[in-house]
C-alpha cells in the first residue's frame, strides 16, 4: 500500500537487484500476479533488477497460472531475458527458508541455482 508514497524506496534502491515475490496463504488469484506485477513495472523497477525469483504458492495452488500471468508481464514489459526462478520454498511454504534482505545473491543461469553470496546476519 506505500508503493508511490515518500515511505517507498527510491528507484535507485532496486537497481541490480534480485526481486523476491511470494503469495503468501492468501493464495490471491492470478490476475491479481498480474496486476501486482504491473504495478512494479509502471513504477519502473522491473527495469531496473537484474532478476526475480518467486515463491512456490501455498498448497502449490495456482503454480502455473502465476508463471504464466508473470511471463506474460515480462514480455509485455520487453522483459523476457530477464533471469526467473520459480517455485522456491521461502517465505509461507512448507519447507521453508528465509530470504535476507539487503545481502548479496545470485542466480546462475547456466547452472539453474539461486545463492546467497553474503551471511544473512551480522
Amino acid at each position: 500500500m506505500l508503493k508511490g508514497t515518500h515511505y517507498w524506496p527510491d528507484l535507485e534502491v532496486w537497481k541490480d537487484s534480485i526481486l523476491f515475490f511470494e503469495t503468501s496463504e492468501d493464495m490471491p488469484k492470478p490476475e491479481y500476479i498480474r496486476w501486482w506485477l504491473r504495478n512494479y513495472a509502471t513504477l519502473g523497477i522491473l527495469s531496473k533488477v537484474k532478476g526475480i525469483i518467486f515463491g512456490r504458492p501455498y498448497n502449490n495452488l495456482y503454480t502455473e497460472e502465476y508463471e504464466i500471468e508473470l511471463l506474460k508481464v515480462l514480455d509485455e514489459e520487453g522483459l523476457s531475458g530477464l533471469p526467473v526462478i520459480t517455485r522456491m520454498d521461502f517465505g509461507h511454504t512448507c519447507p521453508t527458508f528465509t530470504l535476507p534482505y539487503g545481502r548479496l545473491a545470485e542466480i546462475n543461469c547456466i547452472d539453474k541455482t539461486f545463492s546467497i553470496l553474503e551471511s544473512g546476519v551480522a
